[in-house]
């Protein structure tokens, strides 16, 4: 699993150690790279040695968060761009600081497929797209939409009939209300019913219980990325092999690694390329008496366990007592081990018939 050999990182450049991070929110239209770099002075002063940035790819316009990354090869031209970045980087070295990206390589942001060439390009040629193997796509025959992909995006009760064919563009594309989908060149003839059923895609109500794509968690506007394929990693760590190659970045935090198919694979071919020196933190939300994997290649966690620790700190347990008598009244139940076990299961289980319905069906035709 080792990366391409222009992209290995066999001696990293000299990076800042990390003593102290300080996250910084960044958005367009509130705090973008030149911002960050106003603040440098002062969080050097607090004693800070990185500035530890939420994701900076491109993303879907008008984010605040930056995790629906549409673009993974670009940074956001929103935050100031690839220039902006290095601008920033360059600005917390000449104080002795450096820089920790967050990366989001699980899912990208597919709410409006015009921003997501990728997606777009999956959904115009299917099997044919130069990116169908960047998603894990449901074509099987019983899968509820005749082996195309299904894309929840239509209103409660709406079908086919309620589509238009949009030809004010440079290519005509179907419209449901504000949101556009691409046609298959040469197959725009007829009604918008009739150049529907012609696409590799399916347009199904949101309720309708079909989604013909992996997803994150539930969220059926961000769909998951095969980078467990190697040429589906080059592509969705352009930038990061950029940013190592350049010594922008000291180190990464990994959004979500468990929603990966190999999340020990991806770290270790994540780990190659950045080179043994730089920083790699993991979001992994251990559970109770859980220890962190000894043999992953990574610095640790992004601190979830340690802020249980630290929260505790500041809850008074003099208040339990009160709290249990609260919760008694209000359940019904003395919540004993056995109460909260079956509560836990019956949670658990309504996750699973309810939101995730869609790849319960799809695990169950598979096996």
């Amino acid at each position: 699993m080792e990366p391409p050999a222009h992209r290995r990182v066999p001696d990293a450049p000299a990076t800042v150690p990390v003593r102290a991070t300080y996250r910084l929110q960044l958005r367009g239209d509130a705090l973008r790279f030149d911002d960050a770099a106003a603040l440098v002075d002062y969080l050097d002063e607090l004693g800070v040695s990185h500035l530890y940035l939420s994701p900076v790819l491109t993303a879907t316009v008008g984010s605040t968060h930056g995790y629906d990354v549409t673009d993974p090869a670009t940074v956001s031209d929103a935050l100031g761009g690839r220039a902006g970045l290095a601008a920033l980087a360059a600005r917390a070295r000449s104080r002795g600081m450096g820089l920790v990206i967050d990366i989001v390589p699980n899912h990208v942001g597919v709410a409006d497929a015009r921003q997501n060439r990728w997606w777009w390009d999956l959904l115009r040629y299917g099997q044919n797209s130069r990116y169908a193997r960047h998603f894990d796509v449901d074509r099987e025959s019983d899968n509820g939409a005749d082996g195309k992909i299904a894309l929840p995006a239509l209103g409660a009760g709406d079908g086919p009939d309620d589509l238009t064919v949009d030809r004010t563009g440079p290519e005509p594309t179907l419209a449901y209300y504000d949101k556009r989908f691409p046609v298959t060149p040469g197959t725009d003839t007829g009604s918008a019913a009739e150049v529907h059923a012609r696409q590799a895609y399916r347009l199904v109500p949101w309720n309708s219980g079909l989604v013909g794509y992996r997803r994150f968690f539930t969220i059926d506007d961000l769909a998951a990325v095969r980078v467990e394929d190697p040429a589906v990693f080059d592509d969705a760590h352009a930038q990061v092999a950029e940013w190592v190659a350049d010594g922008l970045v000291d180190g990464l935090r990994v959004d979500h690694p468990d929603g990966l198919a190999n999340p020990a694979g991806y770290l270790a071919r994540l780990r190659t390329l950045l080179g043994p020196e730089r920083w790699l933190v993991i979001e992994k939300i251990l559970g109770a008496e859980e220890p962190l994997d000894p043999t992953l290649p990574v610095d640790g966690t992004t601190g979830y366990d340690a802020l249980n620790e630290l929260a505790a700190v500041f809850v008074d347990p003099r208040g339990e007592s009160a709290l249990t008598d609260l919760s008694r009244t209000c359940t019904g139940t003395a919540e004993d081990a056995a109460w909260f076990h079956e509560q836990e299961t019956r949670s658990k289980r309504a996750v699973l018939t309810d939101g995730l319905a869609p790849e319960m069906r799809r695990l169950v035709r598979a096996a």
